[in-house]
This record gives structure tokens, sequence and C-alpha cells, in this order.
């Protein structure tokens, strides 16, 4: 009955339905218990069963505790109370108690048949002393031997009697034991049933634990193996990011390298100018000089219209390359932070793994221990049966020896009638 609160650390789900499962047991115990001590009428046997009833209230009140302990969160101290809760001394009293009895219940069942096959067997000496005295010595030794086989009867019926009114009174209890110990075998059967079906849950928790933590122990792996991903990642786009500033700086010597093509033209032009005002003051000799003065004009305005249109461009490429290194920080803060992230997660994985773990190595202890209950409780279940056996031919016996009471109370009924 108490072992059976150890079902809820195993599943703690379901903590309302095993301790239904618990008080039914509870239940039937305490009807099991209720009146034992009348039916004993050994002074040992009785100390023994008081013995054994006081253990039981002590592993009641052990069994509400594992309960409490499991609702409160704390299955660690509800396991350690289940490991506490051994009952050898129980089964060896109880073993003890029904041995006795089994015992005493012989050795009436013995007394009775022996003193019913003495006296049938004295009724019949008696009655063929009887007749054979009757045919060889006559009327008077006849009228002697009636008188006293008158006693002898006399004697026999009131010791038969007693006989009978004993077999009675030890059929009733026997019959009441073989009861009892029914009962309680059909308790121990159910017991062993939720033992084992709780040790299959325990089984089937025990190998998801396990599944569980090959889950984590996946999610791990796949965490690591991203983080290494992020760190590829935030180096290649350091290197983007390094190799855009170069670019910016590039398109900045671009734009001062443009910047002095623009200066030059417009030097170039102003000169050109100044050639073709000399070039006009010279005449006819400056007209040569003013035509090659009009196309280096020409030149340097198209030198000045190109180095605008390179400033426009590379402004244009300085822009973009701004944004791409702000893009490209904020890339490289937000590739931190999921390294961040992902370290975290490793972490947080690698303690839902020993958790796990821990999880798996505490359900695989509670199936073991399970195991070994429901072993004891199988053991005590076959000793119920056979003690249930013996209870059952020791009553079959008594029934016997009754009959047997009766028949020979019967006989020397009919006997004092002849006489």
């Amino acid at each position: 009955m108490v072992r059976a609160s150890r079902a809820p650390v195993i599943n703690p789900e379901n903590t309302d339905a095993f301790q239904a499962a618990y008080e039914d047991g509870l239940q039937r115990y305490q009807q099991a218990s209720t009146g034992i001590l009348d039916l004993l009428d050994d002074a040992e046997s009785r100390e023994k069963m008081q013995v054994v009833l006081a253990d039981g209230e002590s592993f009641v009140a052990a069994g509400e505790r594992v309960f409490d302990l499991v609702r409160a969160g704390q299955v660690e101290q509800a396991t350690q109370l289940i490991e506490e809760l051994r009952t050898p001394t129980l089964d060896s009293t109880t073993d003890e108690i029904l041995q006795t009895e089994l015992a005493r219940l012989d050795e009436k069942k013995l007394q009775a048949a022996s003193a019913a096959n003495a006296l049938l067997l004295l009724v019949t000496a008696g009655t063929l002393l009887a007749s054979a005295l009757t045919i060889l010595s006559g009327a008077l030794i006849t009228a002697g031997i009636s008188r006293t086989l008158q006693k002898s009867v006399g004697y026999i019926t009131t010791s038969s009697n007693e006989i009978a009114t004993t077999v009675e009174e030890q059929e009733r209890v026997a019959h009441q034991q073989a009861a009892s110990v029914n009962e309680t075998t059909t308790t121990m059967d159910e017991l062993e049933a939720s033992f084992r079906q709780s040790a299959e849950q325990a089984k089937a928790a025990a190998a998801a634990a396990r599944q569980a933590l090959g889950l984590t122990e996946s999610g791990t792996q796949a965490v690591g193996e991203n983080m290494e991903g992020m760190f590829a990642l935030e180096k290649k786009v350091g290197t983007i990011a390094e190799q855009m500033l170069q670019l910016s700086e590039q398109a900045n010597q671009i734009g001062s390298i443009s910047q002095l093509v623009s200066d030059i033209a417009s030097q170039t032009n102003m000169l050109a100018l100044n050639s073709s005002v000399e070039a006009v003051r010279a005449g006819e000799h400056g007209k040569g000089f003013t035509v090659v003065a009009n196309e280096i004009r020409k030149l340097a305005d198209q030198s000045q219209r190109s180095a605008d249109k390179i400033n426009e461009l590379v402004s244009q490429i300085q822009n973009a390359i701004n944004s791409t290194v702000m893009v490209t920080e904020e890339g490289t803060k937000t590739v931190s932070t999921g390294v961040e992230i992902a370290r975290r997660t490793e972490q947080a994985f690698v303690g839902a793994a020993e958790a796990v773990n821990q999880v798996v190595l505490n359900n695989q202890q509670i199936s073991l221990n399970l195991k070994q209950q429901l072993d004891g409780i199988q053991q005590v279940v076959q000793a119920m049966e056979t003690i249930n056996q013996g209870a059952k031919e020791t009553a079959s016996g008594i029934t016997q020896a009754k009959v047997g009471t009766q028949q020979l109370n019967e006989t020397a009924m009919e006997l004092k009638q002849l006489m």
C-alpha cells in the first residue's frame, strides 16, 4: 500500500491519479487490518501484529509526505524519502505471524482428526468386543460389558459433542482467516498490477528523457555549427568593411586628381584667353597663334567638363561607399549580436543537456527501485497465494474433521440405542 506512493516521483503530472490509487489501497489496507487482532488467539502473534500495524501507520504518514513533497516541486526530497521506505522488518514479521497461524491451524486440524480417529477406533473396537463376548460368555457377562459400553458411549458422546463444538469454532476462524488472506491476496495482486504499470511508466519516462537528451545534444551541436558560421560571416563582413574603406580612400584620391585636372584646365583656359588677346595685338603675325590658342581653349573646356563629370561620379561613388560602410558596420554589429545570442543559446543548451541528463539518471534510478519493489511484491504475492491455498486446505480439512465428528456422534448415539 505504502510503496504505491513512489509512483508520483516518476511522473509528477499524474500525481492526482496516483494519489487516488494510493487512497484506494489505503482503504483496502484499513479494511483488512480492522479486526485482525480478534482473529489471532496466540499472544505472541498478537504482539507481532501490533508491531506490524504500528509500522503500517508510519508508512501511511510517509506516503502522505511523499505526495506533499511532489506537489511542492521537491522531487529529490521525495525520491530520498522513497529510498527510506524499506519494509524488511514488516515483511519478516508478517511472514512469522502467517507461519505461526498456519502451524497452529495444522496442529489443530491434526488434533481434531486424531481425536476423531481414536474415538472411531474405540467405538469399533468396543462394538466388536461386545459382540464377541456376547457370543462366548452369556447374558451375565453381556450385561456387565453393556454397562461398561454405555459408560464409554456416554463419554464418547460427550467428547464428540465437545470436539464438534471446538471444530466448529476452528472452522469458523479458519474460514475467516482464509477470507482475510484471500482479500489480502487480491489487494496484493492489484498492488502488483499498479507497480507494474508504474514501472512501465518509469521506463517510458526514462526513454523520453533519453530522447530529449539526444535532441538537446543535437541542438547544442547545431548551435555550435551556427556559431562557427557566424564567426566566419563576422570575419568576412570585417574584410568587406576594410576593403570599402580602402575604396573610399582611393575614390577620394581620384576626386583630388580630378580636382587638380579641373584646376589645370581652368588655368589653361585662362592662358589660352591671354594668348588670344596677345595674338590680336600682334595682327597678321598672330593669327596662327590665335587658332592654336582657340584649340587649346576648347581642349581646356573639354577637360574642365570631363573633370566635372569625374568629380560628380566620384561624389556618387563616395556616397555609395559611405552608405555601404554604414550598412557594413550595422551588419558587423548585427553579426556580433548574433554571435553573442548564439553563445548564450549554446550555454543554455549545455545547461539543459546537463539537467536532462540528471533527469535521465534519476528516472533510471527510480525505474530500478520500482523493479526491485516489483520483484519483492511478486515474491509476496506468490507467498500469499501459497498461504491462501494452505488456508483453504486447512479450512477444508477442519470441515472434513467436523463431518467425521458428526458421524462419530451419530454412531455413538446408534450404539447407545442398541445398548
